[in-house]
């Protein structure tokens, strides 16, 4: 199978691969080593176990195209005239959502706020 790396969010893409996280455990991983990581733990247990899932129902004729290319298919929606012709694809992606930071509160701000509002 063709190495395919997770699909990263916005924020992600943004980092360099040297970039470094930290976890509570505190250990520290690089930004491409974990992309490698999570890539090998669903390449070798994600795809294959949705693979034979997929292969059982003989409806699906080759569901390992579904992490690459895609497979042919068409869809009917209760809402539609007619059949809408595509490809299905499984697509991973790796996310970091960053905290909002936390808004901290200066014996100032009664200050500023009495002196925008004269």
């Amino acid at each position: 199978m063709t190495q395919h790396y997770p699909n990263l969010n916005e924020y992600l893409t943004q980092c360099d691969p040297k970039d470094v996280m930290s976890f509570k455990s505190d250990k520290l991983i690089s930004v491409s080593k974990l992309k490698e990581s999570v890539y090998k733990a669903f390449a070798n247990v994600g795809v294959n176990s949705i693979s034979q899932n997929l292969s059982s129902d003989s409806a699906f004729s080759k569901s390992a195209c579904w992490f690459n290319e895609g497979e042919d298919c068409e869809i009917l929606k209760a809402s539609s005239l007619g059949w809408q012709k595509g490809k299905i694809r499984i697509n991973v992606t790796l996310e970091f959502i960053p905290d909002e930071p936390e808004k901290i509160e200066s014996p100032l701000d009664d200050i500023r706020t009495n002196t925008i509002s004269k």
